[in-house]
């Protein structure tokens, strides 16, 4: 293929790419819900500096970078944030006042760079701006920036080994899909230095994945799959369990055991079901009748049932299963399972189990 025509496709993608980051982000920043503002406020800026890093890549493509002074370094400041934004958005599931304010101290670092970037912009000729604009310009900055990004990607995978995520929902490909992108571009830089340039049109494509990440979440926000998932949902009002092979809800979270996961709560549910937020909440409540603690211990306790109706006790404390299903402690457990069945673990392995 023609490597002009190559780079005239590239742009436009990109472009459509850039246009999904910035309406991602400000779909985030529009939510109103109380308990989800600093959680989409991070995404928001998130998206936000993701549509800036695909622009400024456009821009060095099509030689308008020239015409907007300042743009391509208050870029590179910008990503300073990636990390530690995915890092907060992965947190986030535990607790959201605490750990996704924008605010956050993990984002220190990049405040300081973005002042000082503002500062070599607003007065290159001072020697204070001038000495500061060499320090953001030099490979220093790039390597701190690298070394940055890859502590936190240590960091995220100890999370997703401590909160046992092993699905692939919008958290593991949003983290992953952007450390690919690091890891590629980090890859062709060194190649740059210790083998020979390669050709700019690399990295042309190389902010083609950002632009497949959006498109891909995009559509998940607003395509079809969640409108279908949604619809199906409505359709019918039931109990727990009851006629579930017909429930698309149901036998997703049961195909999936996101139960499994001891901090899941609604808004990675929801996230994971396509669902807003909001929704997902109405529907629990009044279709099913309980709160979302209630529903998701619903899953686990019969998943218990299930092992000490299958004799997986005799291999198994009690506790171990009920942890194994996604019980955090004991007395959660117990009174879950005796709200559940009217009786406690013990007193229905001797009345019921034995009688199997």
């Amino acid at each position: 293929m023609n490597l002009d025509l190559l780079k005239d496709i590239s742009i436009l993608v990109n472009a459509v790419g850039a246009g999904n980051c910035f309406l991602l982000s400000y779909v985030n920043l529009r939510k109103k819900e109380h308990s989800v503002k600093q959680f989409s406020y991070t995404l928001s800026l998130l998206f936000f500096i993701l549509g800036t890093i695909v622009l400024n890549t456009i821009f060095n493509f099509t030689g308008y970078s020239k015409l907007l002074y300042g743009f391509e370094p208050l870029t590179n400041a910008l990503a300073f944030a990636i990390a530690p934004l995915l890092f907060l958005y992965l947190k986030s599931s535990d607790s959201i006042s605490k750990h996704t304010s924008i605010w956050s101290k993990h984002l220190l670092l990049f405040y300081s760079i973005l002042i000082l970037t503002i500062v070599a912009i607003w007065i290159p000729k001072n020697p204070f701006g001038a000495l500061v604009k060499i320090l953001i310009e030099s490979k220093l900055t790039r390597v701190l920036w690298n070394v940055h990004f890859f502590g936190y990607l240590i960091i995220i995978i100890r999370e997703f080994r401590k909160k046992n995520i092993n699905h692939w929902g919008t958290k593991r490909i949003l983290i992953w899909g952007i450390a690919s992108i690091w890891f590629f571009n980090l890859l062709f830089y060194l190649h740059n230095i210790w083998i020979k340039p390669l050709p700019n049109v690399i990295y042309l494509n190389i902010t083609l994945l950002f632009s497949g990440i959006t498109l891909w979440l995009f559509y998940q926000k607003f395509g079809v799959v969640e409108t279908g998932v949604r619809g199906k949902i409505k359709k019918s009002k039931k109990r727990l369990f009851e006629n579930q092979e017909n429930d698309p809800m149901v036998v997703i979270i049961k195909d999936k055991k996101y139960y499994n996961d001891p901090n899941l709560d609604i808004r990675t549910l929801s996230e994971e079901l396509r669902l807003p937020y909001h929704e997902l909440s109405a529907i629990i409540n009044k279709e099913y009748n309980q709160n979302f603690n209630e529903f998701i211990n619903s899953f686990r306790i019969q998943e218990v049932i299930h092992a000490l109706q299958t004799q997986q006790h005799q291999s198994y404390t009690i506790m171990g299963l009920a942890e194994k299903a996604g019980f955090k402690s004991a007395s959660a457990f117990y009174a879950a399972f005796k709200k559940e069945k009217g009786t406690t673990p013990t007193h229905y392995i001797k009345h019921s189990v034995k009688a199997l």
